[in-house]
């Protein structure tokens, strides 16, 4: 497929990076010429440099097949949009927004594109976080299946155990050991494979077992009723909202900005707005950071976000994240002592992901770095066979039969109209 991404912000870039190691046809669009440059020195792909809402300019792409308009402001996305539609008749469009309004169902309908608001993930991502304690992350598939993320300790009930012995306590509660991340290396796992302290392990169940699930695996964890919040950006402002929302939630948030933080005061007036340098050890200790469940660093920088949230965790905080924009430091920011890192771009990433897929998929969404989960209908070839029976790459999790969703075993029999929900490692 050919692709046009306009606009070479840090979402653009990033996936201009990504798209152009598949077997797509890439052009990135900008008016600034040295990121451009810089791209295309790098990576094969064509640039095209003039401003996208010029209609000459965009004649320049109008072979192309899919549009993904990122630049930082969702005016110019929109009326960019708008010129492809109605001028070049162009029907595959992807628009990165940021304002709420621009994501209701009826504002897509209406324009006939499809938008997609960069704070959308952050917000889920701290909604599991609070929902889920126990979880580094949490995917849900159609709203039956949870697949969660922890990491083995060494008292665990899981430590040292091969999967093959937790057979009798799946035969009292479904679940399935989906993956097990293992410093560099990603095992989609069988019945032999054992877990060991500081593994990370992905485990899927249904969505109302979760908590008997946590509780036979004896993983140990306590209810998020502090969050301490650092930094001010855009995000920051969707998380604090997101957070006021919440009953039973203790909020402090500090910046070294005496203005922004009479500024939340004044839309906040729940929280505790603390005024001082939120990378200064001994202000974190004053203010009690080690009685912190949560502590989210969200500010405008990546370095002060991956600094502070690292500071935060040595000082005794319970669980830290931090917002990155660069998806190649998660691994980095994990390493270090970062418990969730928030990638708010894997969104719009994943999005282009399943405009893209082939082989009759239905849907793709990213479960880690390494990671996706595919939907795939079930042809001909696959009908009849047991899930044991299937010679394959991947692990099947689930299966969509009609309106039900549920855990794949061995024995599970395929059947025309099913939709297997796997895992398989990124290519």
């Amino acid at each position: 497929m050919k692709v046009c991404i306009i606009g070479t912000g840090v979402v653009g870039s990033y996936l201009a990076k990504e798209l152009s190691k598949e077997n797509h046809e890439i052009a990135v669009l900008d008016k600034d010429l040295g990121k451009l440059e810089k791209l295309k020195f790098n990576y094969d792909l064509l640039t095209v440099n003039c401003n996208a809402l010029s209609l000459e300019c965009l004649e320049k792409v109008k072979d192309f097949d899919l549009f993904i308009i990122v630049t930082e402001s969702d005016e110019k996305n929109l009326a960019i949009s708008l010129l492809l539609k109605s001028i070049l008749k162009k029907e595959k469009i992807i628009v990165r927004v940021s304002n709420e309004a621009f994501s209701l169902r009826e504002f897509r309908t209406f324009l006939k594109v499809e938008t997609i608001n960069v704070f959308s993930e952050v917000k889920d991502v701290i909604l599991n976080l609070l929902k889920y304690p126990f979880a580094l992350s949490v995917v849900e598939l159609e709203g039956e299946v949870l697949i969660f993320k922890y990491s083995v300790t060494l008292d665990d009930f899981l430590a040292g155990k091969r999967i093959s012995e937790l057979k009798e306590l799946r035969d009292r509660i479904d679940f399935t050991i989906v993956a097990i991340e293992r410093e560099n290396e990603v095992i989609l796992p069988s019945g032999k494979n054992f877990m060991y302290p500081e593994d990370n392990v992905y485990i899927a169940t249904r969505k109302e077992n979760v908590f008997n699930l946590v509780k036979s695996l004896k993983i140990s964890f306590s209810p998020i009723k502090s969050v301490f919040v650092l930094g001010y950006s855009k995000a920051c402002l969707e998380i604090l909202s997101l957070l006021s929302q919440q009953e039973n939630l203790k909020v402090k948030y500090a910046f070294h900005d005496k203005k922004i933080c009479e500024e939340i005061s004044g839309m906040f007036p729940k929280f505790l707005v603390l005024h001082g340098d939120f990378l200064d050890e001994e202000f974190l200790k004053e203010e009690g950071i080690e009685n912190s469940s949560l502590v989210i660093s969200c500010g405008e920088s990546e370095s002060e976000n991956i600094l502070s949230a690292t500071l935060c965790k040595k000082l005794g905080a319970k669980k830290v994240c931090s917002l990155i924009s660069r998806p190649e430091y998660e691994k980095l920011a994990q390493s270090i002592g970062i418990d969730v890192p928030i990638i708010p771009r894997k969104l719009l990433a994943s999005k282009v992901y399943r405009t893209l897929s082939k082989r009759g998929i239905l849907d793709v969404l990213e479960l880690s770095k390494d990671l996706d989960i595919v939907e795939l209908k079930v042809d001909s070839s696959l009908v009849g066979k047991k899930v044991m029976e299937i010679e394959k790459p991947f692990l099947i999790v689930a299966i969509k039969r009609g309106n039900e969703v549920f855990l794949a075993k061995g024995d599970t029999e395929l059947f025309e109209g099913d939709v297997i929900i796997f895992v398989e490692k990124k290519r």
